[in-house]
């Protein structure tokens, strides 16, 4: 006698528990764990292993007790429960596809920003090098965007007295002969159309054995200083290099391969280069850039702050808005913390400096010591914790058992700090202490006054680009 036993309707019941409580997670705490499914799936055939042991273990004694009391042998066949683990990866993708589309739409824009630097080759800033002039584009009173489209070179946006766009292009040929270098620069060239939308796009001319080696053009684009545009720069190989951009709206940066390097702007950032680093300095608005490899900076920005890394450091000071940095491996050092903090590290040291708590923080480190000097005037809770490392604090806080917790004034706010490693959580020393004034009794009103002239005109100088 033969009886079937379906294999794999227990893992497919447990996959869709599994990924409704992720998904409750995520929604409830702003975590990513039905995201991190991508990295554990391997996780699920061990589970329909050990389903297929225990069924194998179960059938078979229960098999035995039925085959003595029906006196004849029972056959047992182990057959795969298509059905219910088909239904479970379909309903799983779906969930994936609706929750996390931010998340696979970044990874399809990388693929497609970077197709054509995987069938390419790049002349670097070597060999023969022709100066191709300027070329001039008028603007209109009604011309709101520029978009800028590059393919192997550095693309530079200044400001200047100016009444038109004004583009410089220099050509750089390498690993060939002068004769063939000077035909593939004269060949290149930078075209731009539009009114309302200016385009600006390089065309090099492919040389070398397969005509698949990209001629290096560097453009320089000076803007009216009158003038504002929401800018769109994209290039496959090459920095991008902002100077003073201020925009309608928006400034868009986009790099296959090279560092992102934008100062003195006004207007919303966004952006990406697959290996390079990026920094941001003196910017008026909200930031948000990622990197795949490479050091992140931002510098006085007047906004919100996103940086985020696969392989490199972050560091964020003197910016007045909610700050999320989030690095897989690399340090992370925030001076200035004011709003709402996230900070993530798989495999670095975290270290933070405020001297105001006004939002909920949340702190992590894999591995890696957590360093925060934080005021001990304030409305916030703090629970902190160590798997495996010393917890230290000279803050009115309880520490015991591996854990740090206590509340400031109402606690307004949550402060929450987990690690493995090493955790400490001092008081902030150029914040006065609880009952002391603010002000140093030597502080008169012609003292005051000073300071007040002092701050007003530091404002009005142009602070130093790092």
């Amino acid at each position: 006698m033969n009886r079937k036993v379906r294999v794999g309707r227990y893992t497919a019941a447990a996959l869709i528990v599994a990924v409704g409580v992720l998904l409750i997670l995520d929604k409830r705490w702003g975590t990513d764990y039905v995201y991190e499914m991508v990295d554990w799936w391997p996780l699920l055939l061990v589970v329909l292993g050990v389903e297929y042991i225990l069924l194998f273990l179960v059938t078979r004694r229960r098999g035995n007790v039925d085959a003595n009391n029906q006196g004849e042998k029972i056959k047992m066949r182990f057959r795969p429960d298509a059905k219910g683990i088909l239904t479970s990866l379909v309903l799983t993708a779906s969930v994936f596809i609706v929750s996390e589309q931010d998340h696979y739409m970044h990874l399809w824009n990388r693929v497609s920003l970077n197709l054509g630097a995987a069938s390419m080759d790049y002349s670097q800033a070597a060999g023969y090098m022709e100066d191709k002039g300027t070329i001039r584009v008028p603007v209109g009173m009604d011309t709101s965007d520029l978009v800028v489209e590059g393919v192997n070179g550095d693309i530079s946006v200044q400001r200047g007295d100016t009444e038109e766009i004004e583009v410089r292009t220099v050509v750089w040929v390498d690993q060939t002969t002068e004769v063939q270098a000077k035909a593939v620069a004269d060949a290149s060239f930078v075209e731009a159309d539009g009114t309302k939308v200016i385009h600006i796009k390089t065309t090099g001319k492919t040389y070398g054995e397969n005509e698949k080696t990209q001629p290096r053009m560097n453009i320089t684009i000076t803007i009216p200083d009158d003038r504002r545009f929401n800018l769109d720069i994209r290039t496959s190989n090459g920095a991008i290099l902002l100077n003073r951009p201020e925009a309608i709206s928006t400034i868009l940066a986009e790099t296959g391969n090279g560092r992102i390097r934008i100062t003195n702007a006004v207007g919303d950032i966004s952006g990406k280069t697959l290996n390079g680093d990026v920094v941001v300095a003196n910017a008026i608005g909200n930031v948000d850039l990622n990197s795949n490899r490479g050091d992140m900076k931002a510098r006085g920005v007047s906004g919100n702050v996103n940086l985020t890394t696969q392989v490199g450091s972050i560091s964020i000071t003197d910016s007045v808005g909610e700050i999320t940095a989030d690095t897989r491996n690399g340090n992370i050092n925030v001076d200035g913390a004011s709003l709402a903090v996230k900070a993530q590290s798989l495999n670095g040291s975290i270290s933070i400096v405020s001297a105001k708590v006004g939002g909920d923080w949340d702190v992590y480190s894999a591995v890696g010591a957590i360093n925060i000097l934080i005021p001990e005037r304030g409305d916030y809770s703090l629970s902190g914790s160590s798997s495996y490392g010393d917890l230290q604090t000279d803050l009115p806080f309880k520490v015991k058992n591996k854990t740090i917790e206590g509340q400031l004034g109402e606690g307004e706010y949550t402060v929450k700090v987990e690690g493995n490693s090493d955790l400490t959580i001092d008081r902030n020393p150029a914040v006065p202490p609880v009952g002391t004034n603010s002000l140093d009794p030597e502080d008169t009103d012609d003292n005051l006054e000073q300071m007040s002239e002092d701050g007003q005109n530091s404002q009005d100088q142009t602070s130093e680009v790092p």
